[in-house]
């Protein structure tokens, strides 16, 4: 099996490398990732600016490295229709250094690159842990995490199935884990979300902060059991269709009068 791993704290963090270890032990690993740091890129492509890709071995782990100028899915969508020269079995994407839960994941580079290779039809993986971050700072489990991202790769494989998976895996250690739930994405907000600051020369900037406001719903989302030491795996996929309110708009002719434009 080859597999294609990307991330969007770069190619240096200390998370990637954690990876492309783990699953080296199930498969020939490739790396594509930014050269500096991407997080919340979401799913951006650099389109006014050309891409640069740098050979860069990571010693120990794989000769087949790459640092790309720009964001993770720049990074695989490179890897695909360039650098590689083959379509890979699996992409991975991660370890992040903090938690990729519910509307996080709209925002996240870290899913954004797996996404990408999704959307090429390959089945995929977005990990992160919930510590090792500045709104949790306590120690993230990599070693957990590269681990269960392998199992669950491993399986995708066996099974042919193609998914995209988004795992979160908590605590700072193996006992800190109560088990592994399939879960749905819960809802994550950020209340006052810009510091508004000046610098040296009394201008005012602002730096995106926040506090996290989560929401509660029956203890059922990736948010909730994540905080009750599960480990969280959610698929995802790329159709953002409210078919809900899709039905809605046809069974009670909502909108009807709303065209703009005379009909001849």
């Amino acid at each position: 099996m080859r597999i294609l791993i990307t991330n969007d704290d770069g190619l240096q963090a200390e998370g990637i490398a954690v990876l492309a270890s783990a699953l080296s032990a199930i498969g020939e690993v490739y790396v594509v990732a930014p050269a500096t740091q991407q997080s919340a890129a979401g799913h951006g492509l650099t389109a006014r600016d050309p891409l640069r890709a740098y050979h860069t071995p990571l010693p120990g782990i794989t000769e087949n490295a790459w640092a790309v100028t720009g964001t993770p899915a720049d990074c695989i969508k490179l890897a695909m229709e360039q650098l590689l020269g083959f379509k890979p079995d699996l992409v991975v994407s991660g370890i992040n250094h903090g938690p990729n839960l519910a509307t996080d994941t709209i925002y996240s580079g870290t899913v954004a690159g797996a996404m990408e290779g999704f959307l090429y039809g390959i089945p995929a993986i977005a990990v992160s842990v919930v510590g090792s971050h500045r709104r949790i700072p306590v120690p993230g489990n990599f070693s957990l995490a590269g681990r269960v991202a392998a199992a669950y790769g491993h399986q995708l494989h066996e099974s042919g199935e193609k998914m995209f998976l988004n795992i979160n895996v908590p605590g700072s250690s193996d006992a800190d884990v109560k088990g592994v739930r399939f879960c749905r994405t819960g809802w994550r907000w950020y209340k006052d979300a810009f510091a508004k600051r000046v610098d040296p020369f009394g201008q005012e900037y602002y730096w995106l902060q926040g506090v996290i406001e989560d929401g509660v719903a029956d203890g059922g989302t990736d948010v909730e059991l994540c905080a009750e030491d599960y480990i969280t795996i959610t698929p995802l996929q790329y159709d953002l269709t409210d078919y809900k309110a899709l039905e809605k708009i046809a069974a009670q002719q909502l909108f009807a009068d709303a065209y703009p434009i005379e009909k001849e």
